[in-house]
């Protein structure tokens, strides 16, 4: 029995450094890799706990693997928006001022009713009373509604057209923004895209850019 809670400690003491390691992204909200590597860690670290033949060090090496992996995927996905997209995916407008995006919803998996249910608990009980409903990509519901103002809705959610210093060219395609324009308000603000952390175009087509 000693044994046991001796190994025990040490595996938790493990994973809880493996997962301070890793950051508190980790902790906070689960992207699908993260809750794979959750998932994982936690199997490891049960196999030596029951199997007392098993070399401690063996799960050690596991754990240290994994964490590795973890580590390099999001230093990739911090640094390039294509690893971004094909491992995390992207956010999905799920409502857009009354419309349901039908067609988005079914390659979710996801119907109306959880859609109504998402609503609720964030304490809207109308499709009316929303402007958008979007799905984030670690499977949460947001939320954009009309400010407190009476008639002031949210005409169109920001237009992301710089992100991590790379200009998005399937966003200028598709919103029918010219590179050009947005050329122009670089070198308006004396900044190069590279310098740009984020950049988008708000609800009043102005150019809004925030340097890294």
């Amino acid at each position: 029995m000693i044994i046991v809670a001796i190994r025990s400690l040490i595996l938790y003491a493990i994973l809880l450094l493996s997962m301070r390691i890793m950051g508190k992204g980790e902790l906070g909200e689960l992207q699908p890799f993260d809750l794979v590597v959750s998932l994982m860690l936690a199997e490891l670290a049960v196999m030596p706990m029951e199997d007392l033949g098993a070399p401690l060090v063996h799960g050690f090496m596991a754990i240290a693997v994994i964490m590795f992996l973890q580590c390099f995927i999001s230093y990739v996905t911090l640094k390039s928006n294509k690893a971004r997209k094909i491992i995390c995916g992207t956010p999905t407008i799920i409502i857009d001022h009354g419309q349901f995006n039908t067609k988005d919803m079914n390659k979710l998996r996801i119907n109306v009713n959880d859609v109504l249910g998402q609503m609720r608990l964030k304490g809207y009980y109308s499709v009316e009373d929303i402007d958008y409903l979007i799905m984030e990509t670690n499977g949460e519901m947001s939320i954009i509604a009309p400010d407190e103002e009476p008639g002031k809705r949210c005409a169109r959610i920001p237009i992301a057209v710089i992100l991590d210093g790379e200009i998005m060219q399937k966003n200028l395609e598709k919103f029918n923004i010219s590179e050009s324009d947005l050329q122009d308000e670089l070198k308006k603000n004396k900044l190069k895209s590279r310098q740009v952390l984020y950049g988008f175009v708000d609800e009043e087509d102005k150019f809004i850019f925030y340097k890294r």
